[in-house]
């Protein structure tokens, strides 16, 4: 965890730090509700060394992303030239290692990374991990009209490219398809008429086209962050007046808060309540709404998520060291709500340890109410950013988000 910093060129700040706590304490005893403190002065503002700080973590991973991209790529590559046992053993690892590092980022999805509606934004995350975008009979009918070797293919749906494609390409060895009778390549027998050696190659054609693609979005979100290129570091570091992308420092904290309910759209709703049958399920449980349809990673999926949260809450340095918001918080006098959030989300990491299983299909199947308990602690943090923490800093929630009481 970091430890909040009194910065030395304004030792004023201390007493200002004091009177804003007192201030809390002082409405808290009134109604018990926390209320937001006034920013601190002019050059002693800790939310300027989060900016700098998140931008940094976010560059570094990328940058840590971008040599497993690009293993994936050449792997991929050799599995479509020279296809073995050992070459599909080691396109699946680099999957691995590769998204091992892309989850990690899922929860940092600011400026370039994030959808177009957001500061700076330019979609380059859907465009490597569409979820909960996903069409797999779109994939089967590119297998089928070979669409992957159009030269707009990088150009076309999400949902024929990115990580879910390239799982079920290295992953799924069924023949049939889930493409509905009313599919071309169900109503005109493309699909069974393709022998099962020319439907391996040609996954592994796409495969390598795909692990292409998500290598130069690899590249174009460093760019768009390094100095030396499209330099959003600096433009995040810089909010403020004249800054196009961030006028204000609090518009900065909004985009770097909406990152983080991350845990809250796609972590709790979408990656546990839709599988667990909470909502968009009509059984017991559907385990088809998973994340890691092929390669059983759902659970490690979501422990990465909570690494890539607390980097940017607690510090992106070893063991979470660092400025993170939880810095931003003690200086407003809340350090208190920084401790509860911390704690519930260690919460969530013990309880998804306490998952025996590896693949949460089979911990549905086998121990629902293990994977019930992930649900309620991932809430648990969603609950603390919907109230206490976006309350206390001043922040607007997510689009979308008002109205979502659950």
């Amino acid at each position: 965890m970091s430890v909040f910093r009194t910065r030395p060129e304004a030792p004023s700040w201390l007493g200002v730090r004091a009177l804003a706590f007192t201030a809390v304490l002082c409405v808290a005893c009134s109604d018990g509700k926390p209320k937001p403190v006034p920013p601190p002065p002019e050059g002693v503002d800790v939310r300027v060394d989060l900016l700098k700080a998140a931008g940094d973590c976010i560059l570094g991973t990328a940058r840590d992303f971008l040599p497993k991209a690009t293993t994936l790529e050449q792997r991929t590559a050799a599995l479509r030239d020279a296809p073995d046992a050992a070459a599909q053993a080691a396109a699946r690892t680099a999957f691995h290692e590769a998204m091992d590092v892309w989850q990690t980022m899922e929860a940092m999805q600011v400026g370039p990374a994030a959808p177009r509606s957001s500061p700076g934004g330019a979609e380059i995350r859907d465009n490597i991990h569409s979820f909960p975008l996903y069409n797999r009979c779109s994939i089967e009918e590119q297998i089928v009209s070979k669409g992957y070797e159009s030269a707009s293919f990088s150009t076309s749906l999400v949902t024929r490219r990115g990580f879910l494609a390239l799982e079920y390409l290295l992953f799924y060895e069924g023949a049939e398809t889930v493409c509905g009778p009313n599919s071309a390549i169900v109503a005109q027998g493309t699909w069974a008429a393709l022998s099962a050696e020319e439907r391996a190659a040609r996954k592994r054609a796409y495969a390598a086209v795909v692990a292409a693609d998500v290598r130069n979005r690899a590249q174009a979100l460093v760019d768009a962050w390094a100095p030396e290129s499209g330099d959003f570091l600096k433009t995040l570091a810089t909010a403020g007046s004249g800054n196009k992308v961030f006028p204000t420092t609090q518009v900065a904290l909004n985009a770097m808060s909406d990152a983080l309910f991350y845990v809250e759209r796609e972590g709790k709703d979408q990656k546990l309540a839709r599988p667990l049958a909470l909502r968009d399920c009509a059984s017991d449980t559907c385990p088809e709404l998973l994340e890691s349809q092929f390669a059983g990673r759902s659970k490690q999926n979501l422990h990465l998520n909570l690494v890539g949260f607390r980097r940017i809450v607690d510090g992106c340095g070893p063991d979470y060291t660092g400025i993170g918001f939880d810095d931003v918080l003690a200086a407003a006098g809340a350090e208190a709500v920084a401790t509860r959030l911390r704690q519930q989300v260690l919460e969530a990491e013990a309880a998804l340890a306490a998952v025996e299983e590896d693949d949460l299909r089979q911990a549905l199947a086998q121990d629902k109410a293990s994977v019930q308990a992930v649900y309620t602690e991932f809430k648990g943090i969603t609950d603390l950013l919907k109230t206490d923490f976006i309350t206390t800093l001043d922040l607007e929630p997510p689009a979308g988000l008002e109205g979502d009481n659950d």
